[in-house]
Parts: C-alpha cells; structure tokens; sequence
C-alpha cells in the first residue's frame, strides 16, 4: 500500500523484538510502520523478520488452551488467533527457549496511536515509517 497521506482507518504500530541468548539480551524496537490492523503487522513481521515460522506453525493446526481467570480451560484457538491476542511471541510465556543455544528472536508489537490522521512524507521518507 503505497499512502502520503493517513485516513482514520489506519493505526501506527511499533515492532518490538527481543534478542536472548546465554551471555546477554538486548529488547528493542524495529521499526514503526503504518497499518490498518493486526493482522497486516502480524504478516508483516512474519515475512520481514520470522522467515514465515509464525505460517509454518499455522499450518500445522495445533490448538492452544484458552484459560479464564481462574485457570479454567474455556476454549481453544488456534496459533495465529494466540500470537494475535498476546501481541506477538514476545508476550508468551509458555514460550520454548530450549532451542536458544545460539541466540532467539522473539518478535511482537505494540499499537502507538489509533485512527491517525495526518501527512505521513517526512516520515516515510526519513525511513522511521513504513506503510504495510
């Protein structure tokens, strides 16, 4: 989506990520991009930055346990709906750092500012937003 200009219907994002590995960690943010939901952040960071692990783990149709307040089992959901109602993997805290020898990158993002309106040129062009 190729945009100057910002309409009600999109919201800034902040990616964020976390880099841990077993002498150190850094948390830091990406970038921030322009988009009209999660969902568009969600594919953007899985194409961009995951190498489409987070599709890999779509497709193979695990479902999460869905828990109340009182750590009652109330349903199920699937990966994606998990990693979208979290905000990305960096929130999960059944995450598995069993494979993290060599360093991991957990990615996620946080929702800056709803419904934005205004001219997004010197932003886009500074390289500080990139419009999904």
């Amino acid at each position: 989506m190729n945009i100057r200009g910002c309409g009600d219907d999109m919201n800034l994002y902040k990616i964020i990520f976390s880099h841990i590995c077993q002498k150190d960690s850094v948390i830091g943010i990406k970038k921030y991009v322009v988009a009209q939901d999660e969902i568009d952040v969600y594919d953007y960071i899985d194409k961009n930055y995951n190498y489409g692990c987070w599709k890999d783990k779509e497709e193979c149709k695990e479902m999460f346990d869905v828990y109340n307040d009182n750590s009652e089992v109330i349903g199920k959901q699937t990966f994606k709906e998990k990693i979208l109602g979290l905000g990305g993997e960096i929130e999960d805290e059944d995450y598995d750092y069993s494979d993290a020898y060599y360093g991991i990158t957990l990615w996620g993002w946080e929702i800056v500012k709803e419904n934005i309106m205004f001219d997004m040129n010197e932003f886009v062009d500074l390289g500080i937003v990139e419009i999904i």
